[in-house]
């Protein structure tokens, strides 16, 4: 079995991965893009022959969301699984998933919100030495392109609109994000680095720059090794794609009961300050959920199959 582990290197692992991400993920995008202006412009000639379309077209934006997440992350992931199946140990399902610790990972999920809400606003919060302040206005400026693309598609009030809205924001993104991020980059850097600890937040660090929001960060990294411990304690892909998509479908909903409420979605991004004692209970509520669950993968034997059901 070790000498399978070996036969690739990791860097022409890594090599293969991004070049797949970048050929499907970049390419198939543009030529999407050019044919969906190319049949806007036939079906109405009097249209703007513009990227534009896409800002303001809200079916077209989601759409263009969805065959992101798909060609980015998820078929990457697999052409890199396929390619080296049998060799190393992508996507793994080594042991069996309880119910109750999906249980655990829902309400750890649950809990974290309002301490993550609190980092969210000191993280926000800071501020760059004024040598960097033009560093910083292009991160204020990248936030607020990404706030307007995000106020359109969550700004949803028909319940048609949340099932789409959790399919394009929850399942695709945690499903695509989870192979690529936990899945292939946490095995690659894995036989690279022989301590998993560094290896899981690595990733985090990347799978939280990744996404251009600095001002989310901190947070966004403390989810990443989360996720990274999640598939590292349980030896099962499928644990760090259900947190991931407790999280992203948590903000979703969210944001659609109070755009049902006609409350903006700048009031939904205001930071309230609550009574200390919310952030202490939701820290140690976390970390019983995280305990409970850790010790949880202890008892499964390790290299129980699925197959054995």
């Amino acid at each position: 079995m070790e000498e399978l582990v070996t036969k690739i290197n990791p860097g022409k692992s890594l090599f293969r991965l991004l070049l797949y991400m970048i050929v499907l993920g970049v390419s198939i995008q543009l030529v999407l893009m050019g044919l969906s202006l190319l049949v806007m412009k036939i079906l109405s000639p009097e249209s703007p022959f513009s990227l534009s379309f896409f800002q303001e077209n809200t079916v077209a934006l989601k759409g263009m969301l969805l065959i992101s997440s798909v060609t980015t992350f998820i078929l990457p992931a697999w052409i890199l699984y396929r390619s080296e199946s049998g060799i190393h140990p992508y996507f793994e399902r080594i042991n069996k998933v309880s119910s109750l610790q999906y249980l655990f990972v829902f309400a750890a999920m649950l809990c974290f919100i309002p301490m993550m809400s609190l980092l969210a606003y000191w993280n926000e919060s800071m501020q760059l030495p004024d040598s960097l302040r033009g560093v910083q206005q292009w991160m204020r400026a990248s936030e607020d392109s990404a706030a307007v693309m995000t106020k359109q598609i969550v700004e949803e009030s028909t319940w048609g609109g949340l099932l789409i809205n959790l399919i394009i924001l929850a399942v695709v993104p945690a499903v695509g994000e989870e192979m690529v991020f936990r899945g292939c980059l946490q095995n690659i850097f894995g036989r690279w680095i022989w301590n998993k600890h560094v290896v899981i937040w690595l990733v985090a660090i990347i799978f939280s720059a990744f996404h251009m929001q600095f001002f989310g960060f901190i947070p966004r990294m403390l989810l990443g090794a989360f996720f990274g411990y999640l598939y590292v304690w349980s030896r099962n892909i499928y644990l760090p794609i259900f947190g991931h998509f407790i999280n992203n479908a948590s903000a979703t909903i969210t944001a659609f009961y109070y755009t049902r409420k006609g409350i903006p979605f700048e009031e939904m991004n205001n930071f309230e300050q609550e009574p200390i004692w919310v952030y202490l209970a939701s820290l140690i509520f976390t970390v019983i959920f995280v305990v409970l669950y850790y010790r949880s993968t202890k008892k499964i034997p390790y290299g129980a199959r699925l197959e054995e059901d």
